[in-house]
């Protein structure tokens, strides 16, 4: 018998939601009802996606015993090179981060999404806190000031005291909370794949900057590398629909061959690149985490990881908290204080690096090319930037830092 009613309602059932529910659930008395498809084991072989999780946010999966099912195929990122590939008149220098540099092993670990699927699934359900409402979808969201009423495509009513979207970009969840947004779309599709190459990637991430956005080499095995490939939409779905031969050779000629012959290629997903920014995180006793909250362009693997620390942000708010109830407008101004810097500084830095590669403006690419000059020549600079890229250490929820 499904319980109607609970403290917590998730809607989503992606990384983001599947981890909001597990941190939660690890974190606090509540009990959770869980909204949306679960997939099965054919589904989950099909993802061929990888995630690259920074630093802290492994620290998370270690400490919800997700970690330890995802690390037998997780492929650590230790270093960082960015090549300028815009022909432009002005070329910034190649620029070379280590995690050696902050006494790190490696900055991230590449995950392949079909494992940390099935580890968090596994995770909720042999969980007492989390019941899993199967559903095609929510189709409505009803708010008063003591009550959530959702609606299943099914015709099931349930009935919550807060809601937690993590429905993504076209989210039920944040028009419900009647949260203002900014949107918009940039000239950009990304192909992304896996495939298998010839020379080893020695645990080299590699950013090649193009006059279209970047061409992103992530590594999995040592003779393995995923690919997140941005283009105009035209030039995406001309390349998107070449055979493997002639998608190998023209992913061999842009990558100047840096992992040497592509020797197989995995199955190809393409995607619209854009943008979105909300006026407030948690309105209307319903907040927001991941791509609800915030969509910026797959620059420097910032997306999933700002949507890790918007669920851990927002879990050990709950923690905090014995009860909801007349705590629920104290909670929401909480998280939306959490979130705003965190989230506003990284959609402004992802935004006008991405602009810096499409817009044909001398001073943007003046600047990033001043700028990724000084990165290559000063180590302190380096070390600064990519500790900012992990996460401010002092600003990082408690369960995102290492144990001292």
């Amino acid at each position: 018998m499904k319980d109607l009613t609970s403290d917590v309602a998730i809607i989503g059932t992606g990384p983001v939601g599947l981890i909001t529910a597990t941190v939660l659930a690890k974190e606090s008395q509540f009990q959770i009802n869980l909204f949306g498809p679960k997939p099965n084991e054919e589904t989950l072989a099909k993802d061929t996606r990888t995630t690259a999780f920074m630093a802290p946010s492994v620290i998370l999966l270690e400490k919800c015993d997700i970690w330890q099912n995802c690390k037998k195929n997780a492929a650590p990122l230790k270093h960082l090179r960015m090549i300028d590939d815009c022909g432009s008149l002005i070329k910034a220098p190649d620029c070379y981060f280590t995690s050696e540099e902050l006494n790190m092993s490696a900055f991230a670990q590449n995950i392949p999404n079909s494992d940390l699927n099935k580890a968090l699934i596994d995770k909720i359900e042999s969980g007492p806190k989390i019941n899993w409402i199967e559903t095609k979808a929510v189709t409505n969201i009803n708010h008063s000031n003591t009550n959530i009423e959702i609606t299943t495509k099914e015709n099931q009513v349930f009935n919550t005291q807060f809601c937690i979207g993590a429905d993504g970009k076209n989210s039920i969840c944040r028009t419900a909370a009647q949260i203002k947004t900014e949107q918009w779309q940039y000239d950009q599709t990304a192909i992304a794949c896996a495939f298998t190459h010839s020379s080893p990637h020695n645990a080299t991430s590699t950013e090649i900057h193009r006059k279209t956005g970047p061409m992103t080499l992530i590594p999995l095995e040592e003779y393995r590398s995923s690919l997140v490939w941005s283009l105009t939409p035209e030039e995406a779905k001309r390349i998107a629909s070449l055979n493997d031969e002639e998608f190998s050779a023209v992913l061999y000629e842009n990558s100047h061959a840096i992992l040497g012959d592509i020797t197989s290629l995995e199955p190809r997903v393409a995607f619209p690149i854009s943008g979105l920014k909300v006026e407030k995180f948690a309105q209307n006793n319903i907040a927001l985490v991941g791509e609800s909250a915030h969509v910026i362009p797959p620059i420097g693997a910032q997306g999933m990881n700002l949507g890790l620390r918007d669920a851990a942000h927002l879990s050990e708010i709950l923690k905090s908290y014995s009860s909801l109830g007349d705590n629920l407008n104290e909670i929401q101004d909480e998280y939306n204080a959490s979130r705003k810097s965190d989230v506003a500084s990284r959609t402004f830095v992802v935004d006008m690096l991405n602009k810096s590669l499409l817009l044909n403006d001398i001073s943007l690419k003046t600047i990033r090319s001043t700028g990724l000059t000084a990165l290559r020549n000063f180590k302190s600079l380096r070390q600064m930037i990519m500790q900012q890229g992990l996460g401010d250490e002092h600003s990082l929820p408690q369960l995102m830092r290492a144990e001292v």
